[in-house]
């Protein structure tokens, strides 16, 4: 029996994880990092100092090219892994940092914590309240060059702006 392929999930329900989480992987509790606000972060700095050596984005997330991409970048979970009959749905996603998601491959949450252990984070005076993954960051630089913007990236500002209620 082939298997199902698993639809993209959407990119306003994306947004609705990611702030419903507090931009928070749900293993390792590190803040996660939106990856399309470091693309245009980048490209203000290259357009500033153009002669500036950069490793704040690839598009593959490559360590050598976007260390933090590596390590925090936002993505998605199945908390049960759709391939093992996991609900593609909001109750069956959270966040997660690229670190975690590329351990964690298809195994249970509980599974992955207790074969790995991860070191997970605990902040001295609680959780972060404010942190947006920088996604804040992403739509002040995208409303800047909102020509520039791929039909995606439009995608994605108008979800975030639509989740604050277009007063980011």
């Amino acid at each position: 029996m082939p298997a199902t392929k698993r639809p993209p999930i959407p990119i306003p329900l994306q947004v609705q994880v990611y702030f419903r989480d507090a931009w928070l992987c749900h293993v390792c509790r590190k803040p996660v990092i939106f990856h399309l606000a470091l693309k245009h972060l980048a490209g203000l700095v290259h357009q500033r100092l153009p002669g500036a050596k950069l490793a704040y984005w690839d598009p593959t997330w490559r360590r050598d090219q976007a260390p933090l991409l590596d390590e925090l970048a936002a993505s998605i979970d199945h908390i049960e892994a759709f391939s093992r009959g996991g609900v593609h749905g909001i109750e069956n996603f959270a966040t997660i940092c690229a670190r975690c998601n590329a351990r964690k491959s298809a195994r249970s949450r509980e599974s992955f914590v207790t074969l790995s252990q991860p070191w997970k984070v605990k902040g001295k005076h609680g959780e972060p309240v404010h942190w947006d993954g920088l996604a804040s960051a992403f739509v002040a630089l995208a409303r800047d060059r909102i020509n520039s913007l791929s039909a995606t990236e439009r995608k994605w500002l108008a979800a975030l702006e639509q989740h604050w209620g277009s007063a980011a």
